[in-house]
């Protein structure tokens, strides 16, 4: 859906006030001028379109309608000489040593807040907060965007000033014009469109998070420690060829044949040797063959073979 375009709804009148079109006389009668450009408005007070401002001229200035919304947004606030703050939600998670992770979180609600004085466009140096409104302690800024927002370069700036500082998006309202009522509710009673750009009390919330969070792992119940596993063995076969012992265990680098000394039988392997490619490993007191020689191997033990053979585990 495309997004509406903004009438201008509000302008400046002839004693300086801030003025809606609903309360002022039609046509060139109602004396106001433009917020942005100053220059002669008509109030276009008709029974087809909206009631809005239109410039004298015929041709409206660039921005005209955003800068008469952002001007009475601000006398809104001096009018109703407070504001609801928005809420403020944290969450964080911690995960323990020993895997276990907990979540938590802490949060403020909207709360309303009065204000002794309210000032517009206030010079503080290295950055004008369109609104500062004072309590007896405690300086809140505050911006009003409807095109114009925060960048990082101000947030920088007014996050260094260490003062409370809320902005307030009028942009996502998308409405096609204003009125007084409209603005107090949304700009001054609602929290909708409202964010802390800076929350003094952040770090409190963060802590506070991070060990509720902390808590509830340790509240969790403690792993059960994972046994070693144990090294498998690798697969060993007994034989009995002519009566004697022969061990043959696979591995994957090649093939191992272990007996008990005899002279006449270790003739017969160092046979096999030379046919296979085998060899004698004097540090292991065995064989060891090519790992493709071993059905050639069974079959001449099988040959000698005096009973079955056993898997030896």
């Amino acid at each position: 859906m495309e997004a509406m375009s903004l009438l201008q709804s509000f302008a400046i009148a002839k004693d300086g006030r801030v003025v809606s079109v609903e309360e002022v006389e039609r046509g060139q009668a109602c004396k106001c001028v433009c917020p942005s450009c100053r220059r002669p408005l008509i109030a276009r007070q008709g029974d087809v379109r909206v009631w809005h401002f239109a410039h004298a001229t015929g041709a409206d200035c660039e921005g005209g309608a955003e800068s008469a919304l952002h001007v009475a947004a601000k006398t809104a606030i001096e009018r109703a000489c407070g504001i609801t703050l928005p809420g403020l939600s944290v969450q964080r998670s911690v995960t323990l040593p020993d895997g276990r992770r907990g979540t938590g979180e802490a949060s403020i609600p909207d709360t309303w807040v009065d204000f002794v004085t309210v000032r517009t466009e206030v010079n503080l140096g290295p950055v004008i907060p369109d609104v500062v409104g004072v309590t007896g302690s405690e300086s809140y800024l505050i911006e009003v965007g409807v095109t114009h927002f925060v960048d990082q370069e101000k947030l920088a700036v007014l996050r260094g000033l260490g003062q409370p500082s809320v902005e307030i998006d009028l942009r996502g309202f998308d409405r096609e014009s204003w009125d007084w009522a409209a603005l107090e509710e949304i700009v001054v009673r609602g929290a909708a469109g409202k964010r802390w750009l800076f929350y003094p009390a952040e770090q409190a919330l963060i802590a506070a998070a991070t060990e509720q969070a902390r808590s509830a792992a340790e509240s969790m119940p403690e792993p059960k420690p994972i046994p070693p596993m144990r090294k498998a063995k690798p697969p060993r076969t007994r034989y009995w060829p002519d009566g004697r012992i022969v061990d043959v265990t696979d591995f994957p680098f090649g093939i191992a044949l272990w007996s008990p000394y005899d002279a006449q039988f270790n003739e017969v392997v160092k046979g096999w040797c030379r046919v296979f490619g085998g060899r004698w490993q004097a540090a292991h007191k065995n064989w060891l063959f090519p790992l493709e020689a071993k059905p050639f191997l069974v079959a001449e033990i099988a040959k000698r073979q005096t009973r079955s053979p056993a898997i030896i585990t």
